[in-house]
């Protein structure tokens, strides 16, 4: 039947290179086992009638800075759009909460977080979805949250071109400290 879920995040610096590297593995790591196109397949008949490829949620999960929420006055928000019918959330999640954790405990916490949010927004809005069961959804969504938390796919995150950016903007910054230094 189709993929009906997209999912991204936006992030802000997390005070040094190793928890910003973290931050951004984490926050990868949910994406991109929710995004999992398998995963939606295999699920989509039992959410949708009609066999379309027509995205019913589209989610951004920010991860900021308490200090640019609270300047900013950002808040977390959904909102249903009947012409496309589609819900949108837009989930601010404060980076300052999550930032000292070890790894697997940030993406637990995380994975709690967010599935929290996004079963209320689901019960919230069900009845507005003229093709999605977002009841059936919430069932399916926290079973592969669950598999997230406890790290049961591939993380291949270390070999990724974000991951050797990383490093090099890394390197660059240490680079011009040192001659800044001299």
């Amino acid at each position: 039947m189709g993929t009906f879920l997209k999912i991204t995040y936006e992030s802000r610096y997390a005070g040094d290179f190793e928890n910003n590297v973290k931050q951004i593995k984490v926050a990868r790591y949910i994406i991109d086992n929710l995004n999992n196109m398998m995963w939606q397949e295999s699920i989509s008949n039992q959410l949708q009638k009609i066999d379309k490829h027509h995205t019913s949620l589209s989610i951004i999960l920010r991860l900021f800075d308490i200090k640019d929420i609270e300047e900013g006055k950002l808040k977390s928000y959904a909102r249903y759009k009947k012409k496309e019918d589609k819900l949108i959330i837009d989930q601010m999640l404060v980076l300052n909460e999550y930032v000292n954790f070890q790894e697997d405990e940030m993406r637990i916490k995380l994975c709690d977080d967010i599935f929290i949010y996004l079963k209320e927004m689901l019960i919230k809005y069900k009845d507005r979805f003229q093709d999605f069961d977002a009841i059936a959804f919430i069932t399916l969504l926290e079973e592969q949250i669950k598999k997230i938390k406890n790290n049961e796919f591939e993380d291949n995150f270390y070999e990724t071109e974000s991951y050797t950016m990383l490093k090099q903007a890394e390197e660059i910054k240490k680079n011009i400290n040192n001659k800044l230094n001299s």
